[in-house]
């Protein structure tokens, strides 16, 4: 569930609201240009999960369940939102597009709930697991913002303070990935 509520909300939360303000403030792309890259982001995440739906059978049939590849994969989108937030104005688009799609592999989390459960039981499983999604979307995208706001307020830059949530994040992202994995190897034992 954390990392539901950080890594999966935190996605969201970037896709749906703060790549454009990145890509505006931080990076200095007009409107259009953020537009653009927004659309390109986008189109990246509709090819990735294509993808997922392609070769997601192809990788289950060789040993590697949702939980082996959510391990493996989620702590490739931390090396990639570091390297956005280390980049600040010299990154683009393709570094939002690129944490997007390493984000996804958090995503695998929702069909692999549905299915620990009885059917009985599937549909409130998965019903929790959003709720704990969705609020996750809400509480980073305001979060960000709170902390963008405060940062500046206490006169840093903006593109600091940009780099600073986004590290803010990054932690908690962490954070909520090694509970994650401490579970896993908890139940595996």
């Amino acid at each position: 569930m954390p990392m539901g509520f950080f890594c999966y909300g935190g996605f969201l939360a970037v896709q749906t609201l703060w790549a454009g303000p990145w890509l505006v403030r931080v990076v200095g792309a007009t409107p259009l240009e953020s537009a653009l890259g927004l659309f390109l982001i986008n189109l990246c995440m509709l090819c990735t999960f294509w993808g997922w739906g392609v070769f997601n059978p192809y990788l289950l049939r060789r040993g590697w369940s949702a939980n082996r590849l959510m391990l493996w994969g989620v702590p490739t989108s931390f090396f990639v939102l570091l390297a956005n937030i280390l980049l600040g104005p010299a990154g683009g688009w393709w570094g939002w597009a690129l944490y997007c799609m390493t984000c996804s592999f958090v995503t695998l989390a929702q069909p692999s709930i549905g299915l620990a459960f009885p059917p009985a039981f599937a549909g409130r499983a998965l019903s929790a697991f959003n709720l704990v999604l969705f609020s996750g979307v809400f509480v980073v995208q305001w979060g960000i913002g709170i902390l963008v706001d405060g940062f500046k307020s206490a006169q840093i830059s903006e593109i600091m303070a940009f780099q600073l949530a986004m590290s803010v994040l990054l932690v908690c992202s962490v954070c909520s990935y090694l509970w994650f994995a401490h579970t896993i190897k908890e139940c595996s034992a």
